[in-house]
């Protein structure tokens, strides 16, 4: 390389709320302003449910944040301040790389790279799914002919983290953009923070002495698979079994937690449950290290950094086949993917929580393959190849 490259990362939100992408982003461009010639900053607006992020909330030294009051709604999260910003600033850049699709700051950015001859990589984080194309069919349609379209036609390549959202990119014939498939990593601190046991238990309070710990962790919406797949499965199972449910509430769905409750009363399970909300990303760890198994029943899941959380902390895992990072899962050994099937879900946890031993090699598995496949340096190494290419930037 004879001269850096500019990375300009737009994202609709990069407060710790909306989980997946918007949590990832620090240290994916933290780990890129680390490698030699390349400097990468980060625009998006300061939406955070019904309060507002704020510049001093940002918690990278490494990486500049641009951040841009919302005017929009919750689910469209329009920035006419950004928008504004990225059309006079994106000839800065060498590439703009974009997380998320179907809303405003996407279309935004994608606009700006189109008016400045800009390579755009396209990061559709899962929403290029069929899943996704089922909720609200109309409108999404509407919204694809008059945005979205444009804006995987414009791509000049596509940041995938699976094979398996590499192939739901393929098959729109509007995206003429080469694929790339770099895998998300965890947060350095996934191996760094000491093992704490019993704090998950202490939790889950009385009600779940003497009985192995199955942990759900993420957000409560209804693609998690949570009323129609792991209430009815662990009503259905013979082996004596806690269930601990940790997450807040998602904006796009609100109310669902009331669901949640209702599933759990009329299946006759409020005895073995516990709700116990959210909490902060540096308690995630130890729910972990008390968990039996971690399993996320999704019906459509991009990646799914939490599995890869569970794995690196040595929990084995179970997942529905819509859980991306299933090949990972089955590549190191560390769990199963099971079809979304009440029965066999059943059938499933009741012989994994039979089996210590068995837990006990996934859980080692899945630990080892984590170090070595999902770390920072490794994906950032790949990102910086993609932008070379697309940028021609030598």
């Amino acid at each position: 390389m004879t001269r850096g490259m500019r990375i300009l990362h737009v994202i609709p939100a990069v407060a710790p709320r909306y989980g997946g992408p918007s949590t990832a982003i620090v240290a994916m461009c933290d780990a890129l302003n680390s490698m030699p010639g390349i400097t990468v900053e980060v625009a998006a607006t300061d939406a955070d449910g019904a309060n507002r992020y704020h510049q001093a909330d940002w918690p990278s030294q490494k990486t500049e944040l641009h951040l841009f009051p919302m005017d929009g709604t919750e689910r469209t999260k329009r920035s006419l301040a950004l928008r504004t910003w990225l059309d006079l600033n994106a000839s800065r850049y060498d590439v703009i790389h974009t997380h998320s699709s179907w809303n405003f700051p996407i279309y935004a950015a994608s606009r700006a790279a189109r008016k400045h001859h800009k390579p755009l990589v396209y990061r559709p984080c899962g929403m290029l799914s069929d899943y996704t194309w089922s909720r609200n069919r109309a409108a999404r349609f509407a919204y694809w002919l008059a945005r979205e379209r444009t804006n995987v036609a414009a791509a000049t390549a596509f940041h995938c983290t699976s094979e398996a959202e590499a192939d739901e990119v393929r098959r729109h014939r509007a995206a003429r953009g080469e694929v790339y498939v770099v895998p998300n990593a965890i947060d350095a601190a996934t191996w760094q923070v000491p093992v704490r046991k019993d704090v998950l238990r202490e939790r889950c309070g009385p009600a779940a002495a003497g009985k192995p710990i199955v942990l759900f962790l993420s957000r409560l919406h209804p693609k998690k698979g949570l009323t129609d797949l792991l209430l009815p499965a662990l009503a259905k199972m013979t082996v004596p079994v806690f269930l601990a449910i940790v997450g807040g509430p998602d904006d796009h769905a609100q109310g669902y937690e009331h669901c949640v409750r209702e599933a759990i009363e009329r299946l006759g399970q409020a005895g073995h449950v516990a709700l116990l909300g959210p909490i902060s990303s540096e308690e995630r760890w130890a729910m972990f290290d008390d968990a039996d198994l971690f399993v996320l029943p999704s019906h459509s899941e991009n990646f799914g950094i939490v599995v890869a959380e569970a794995m690196a902390r040595g929990c084995p895992v179970v997942i529905t086949e819509g859980v991306q990072v299933r090949d990972q899962v089955l590549a190191a050994k560390a769990g199963e993917v099971v079809p979304f099937d009440v029965g066999e879900w059943a059938a499933t946890l009741d012989s994994w929580l039979a089996d210590s031993p068995r837990r006990c090699r996934a859980g080692t598995a899945g630990r080892l393959y984590a170090q070595e496949h999902f770390n920072w340096h490794r994906t950032a190494e790949r990102l910086a190849e993609v932008y070379r290419r697309v940028s021609n930037v030598l």
